[in-house]
Order: structure tokens, then C-alpha cells, then sequence
């Protein structure tokens, strides 16, 4: 390489001639990702389309099937969607029917709220226990709780503390069901494991201070008197966050021995607010069994 005459134009030149055919490559690469980003949204907008379908005409079929297996159907459908609900986007339509629901019957507030969001929290996380996934449906779930708090005065510290220990619970169960899941069925898991190792590796031992963040940023955003209440609930209950962690430390354990395994072995539809108002109703009446069952277990017990 001769420098000799014009070193600086000859460096120049040796510099864009080495970068110019791995910048267009570059730039050929980030069209083929806008493209594959605008191909997979067409895909998530046809597979909802299709789902909702599918969830309409096995509604049909359950419709026409005599009791009690149609009952026994229709928990087993709405289990299906109660698990979609983020994907076909009405986890916050459907958090605020049950939440509506709970309040209308005006019954056992404050626990019926916890069975909800915790059920509600934990069928939508399932074990995709990556931070951001918590984080969003954690924010869905409390801003609604906070919105109907803001409306509902007299029953706010019941929604907003029944909203903050229920998806705490949710959370909690999903982590454990990801621990379970990883030990004893870890096919299910393995593609989360796998293409999200680092992630959760580096989120789950800090999920309770993710979700106390969580709370907070709901909080900045309500108004003064729910803001001050969110905050206090928050601070009374920090010791029982200690749990999250712990559960998360747990799975963290189990996720380390099955990625070894793992490598070793080389490895815009929605559906309409009826249905979401039903779907609360199905999720406020799951939570009231559960509550009443229960209290029974428990005068049974005081009863003996």
C-alpha cells in the first residue's frame, strides 16, 4: 500500500474500500428484517383472525352439547382464552369486567380481587417469564385496578391492595410453574429457554424489584390520592415481594442445569367486549369459588 504521494486520501480510500461492500450488505440485511418484521405482523393478524374463529365455532358446538359436559366444556374453552388474552388484546377489557364484577356483588372485596388478578395475572404469563412480558401484563392488570379505584373511592384500598397481592400471587405461580415446567416437561419451555437464556438469567433473581418498579410507574400516573394509596399498599407489603424472589431464584437454579442439557444436546382483530365482559365474569366467578372454598376449608377446620 503506497502512502507516499497523498497519505491521507490514499488512507481514505483503503478505509472505504473495506467498509463499502459490508455497509451494503448491512443495509441489504435491515431491509430483509423490515421486511420479515411487516411479514410476521400480517402473520399474528391472520393467526388471531383464525383463533377467534376457532373459539367461535367451538362456542357453537359447546352450545348445542347437553349438561353437564356443556359446562364442562365451556371451563375448558375459556381456560384457552383466559391463557390468550394479551394476544388478542382484551386483558384490560377483561380485567375490568371482573374487577366491575367483584364490586357489584360487593362481597369479600378485597380477596375476590386477588383470586381475579392473581388467576388473571398468572393465565396470561403462563411461563413466559421474561421481564418485559411481566412487566406489560402486570401494568395492564394494575392500571385498570387503579382507574376503577380512582371512580370507586369507597372501595378503593380494596381494589388497589386486592389488584397489587393478587398479580404478586400470579406471578409467583407462574414462576413456579416455569420452575416445574423446565424440571419435568422441558421440551415445552425450550425454545424460551434457549433464545431468552441471558435474559432471564439476568431478570429473574431482581423479578420482585421489577415488579415494585412496576408498581410505581402505575402510581406516577394516578392521580395524587390513589397515588399516595398504590405507595403505601406497595411499602406495607415489601416484605412479602421477598417471595418473588426467592421463587425466582429457584427457577434460576433448574433453567442453569436444563440450558447445559439443552446445548449439550446440540440444540389488528379483536375480540368484541361481550366477550371480554363475559370472559371477567368467567374470571370473577373462578375467583369466588376458589374464596368460597376457601372459607369453608377453613370454618370446617375451626368446626373440628
Amino acid at each position: 500500500m503506497d502512502l507516499s504521494h497523498n497519505p491521507k486520501e490514499a488512507i481514505r480510500q483503503a478505509i472505504e474500500a473495506k467498509k463499502a461492500p459490508r455497509i451494503a450488505k448491512i443495509q441489504t440485511l435491515l431491509t430483509q428484517i423490515d421486511k420479515l418484521k411487516s411479514e410476521i405482523e400480517v402473520q399474528k393478524q391472520e393467526l388471531k383472525s383464525e383463533l377467534i374463529e376457532t373459539f367461535n365455532e367451538l362456542q357453537k358446538a359447546i352450545d348445542s352439547l347437553p349438561e353437564p359436559t356443556r359446562s364442562e366444556a365451556q371451563k375448558i374453552l375459556d381456560s384457552y382464552k383466559l391463557s390468550s388474552l394479551e394476544f388478542l388484546g382484551i386483558l384490560a377489557e377483561t380485567t375490568e369486567s371482573a374487577i366491575i364484577n367483584a364490586l357489584e356483588r360487593g362481597e369479600d372485596i378485597q380477596e375476590t380481587i386477588t383470586e381475579i388478578t392473581k388467576d388473571l395475572a398468572h393465565q396470561t404469563i403462563d411461563i413466559n417469564v421474561d421481564a418485559k412480558h411481566i412487566q406489560d401484563i402486570s401494568k395492564t392488570i394494575l392500571s385498570i385496578a387503579a382507574t376503577i379505584a380512582e371512580a370507586t373511592v369507597n372501595y378503593a384500598d380494596e381494589i388497589l391492595e386486592g389488584a397489587i397481592l393478587g398479580v404478586k400471587q400470579g406471578i409467583r405461580k407462574s414462576l413456579a410453574k416455569f420452575d416445574e415446567t423446565i424440571r419435568f416437561t422441558p421440551d415445552e419451555a425450550r425454545s424460551l429457554i434457549i433464545e431468552n437464556y441471558e435474559t432471564i438469567l439476568q431478570d429473574l433473581p431482581h423479578i420482585h424489584e421489577i415488579y415494585m418498579r412496576t408498581i410505581q410507574e402505575v402510581a406516577q400516573k394516578s392521580e395524587p390520592g390513589i397515588q399516595e394509596k398504590i405507595l403505601s399498599i406497595a411499602q406495607r407489603n415489601e416484605s412479602l415481594f421477598e417471595r418473588l424472589r426467592m421463587e425466582g431464584e429457584k427457577a434460576i437454579g433448574s433453567l442453569k442445569k436444563r440450558f447445559e442439557e439443552f446445548i449439550g444436546e446440540g440444540a389488528q382483530v379483536k375480540l368484541g367486549t361481550e366477550e371480554a365482559k363475559r370472559l371477567g365474569l368467567q374470571a370473577f366467578n373462578k375467583a369466588k369459588q376458589s374464596l368460597h372454598n376457601a372459607i369453608k376449608g377453613a370454618k370446617d377446620a375451626m368446626g373440628k
